[in-house]
């Protein structure tokens, strides 16, 4: 293993005892309801100390391997909330960037998306890991996300249906629908919930959206429940009040 795989994890899990919260850990333990130890460091915190941690080279992974080896080490030695986060923030890091758009990644963020996430880090890795390799390599990263829209894991559904939100005019509108629509009639709010703002964020991207998007709308009415329905067009509402 290279020296930053575990260098790198050592020194971000000092620097979080160092500025360790017990108040706000205990309420933040409260909040989630998680068996997951919090060490009560504001996540905006988390990334700025795994920035000044790569400031060091003697620290930083210089290869795909160390790369990888130091998230997962960072995600499955001694976790806490805080040290996940830092997991997703180094696999989302620009310097990494090619190692994160490969399809190599993709595994990775399979085993960060359904190994006892919380909502802020599964969505983290929706939001601003999976688009880099969907963008890199769409022949084989869409068929993954169509996989992961149907199997029987609310995290990686969840996950597929999201994994374009920032995508902008680069969403696959295929694959946006396949995801959304093999999810219709989920009643478990992980996947659900995901479902209003995967259109919104297609809705916010081009004046053509519309069209597609209602007639994609009409398509569902049989299918999609009226709650869901409800929660679509509300979504779409304070987008564009907003947008105004």
């Amino acid at each position: 293993m290279h020296r930053a795989a575990d260098a790198l994890p050592r020194a971000v899990r000092r620097d979080l005892d160092d500025r360790r919260d017990q108040s706000l850990a205990r309420a933040l333990r409260r909040q989630y309801r998680s068996d997951l130890p919090f060490a009560g460091v504001p996540i905006h915190t988390v990334v700025r100390l795994l920035v000044s941690s790569l400031a060091d080279p003697a620290l930083s992974p210089s290869d795909h391997e160390s790369w990888e080896d130091a998230i997962r080490n960072l995600w499955s030695v001694d976790p806490s909330h805080e040290s996940r986060y830092a997991a997703v923030a180094l696999a989302r890091h620009p310097r990494y960037r090619a190692y994160a758009s490969s399809p190599r990644a993709t595994s990775i963020y399979r085993d960060l998306v359904t190994d006892d996430p919380t909502p802020e880090t599964a969505d983290a890795v929706a939001h601003f890991c999976l688009p880099l390799p969907l963008s890199a390599a769409p022949e084989t990263e869409v068929p993954v996300m169509r996989s992961w829209a149907v199997v029987d894991s609310e995290w990686l559904r969840r996950s597929a249906i999201l994994s374009q939100v920032r995508r902008r005019h680069a969403i696959d509108r295929d694959l946006l629908k396949a995801c959304v629509g093999a999810n219709l009639l989920e009643r478990h709010a992980v996947v659900r919930d995901a479902i209003p703002e995967a259109l919104a964020a297609y809705a916010r991207t081009r004046t053509p959206a519309c069209p597609w998007l209602r007639a994609t709308l009409d398509g569902w009415k049989t299918q999609m429940p009226a709650s869901l329905a409800r929660a679509v067009h509300a979504r779409l509402a304070d987008d564009a009040g907003a947008a105004r």
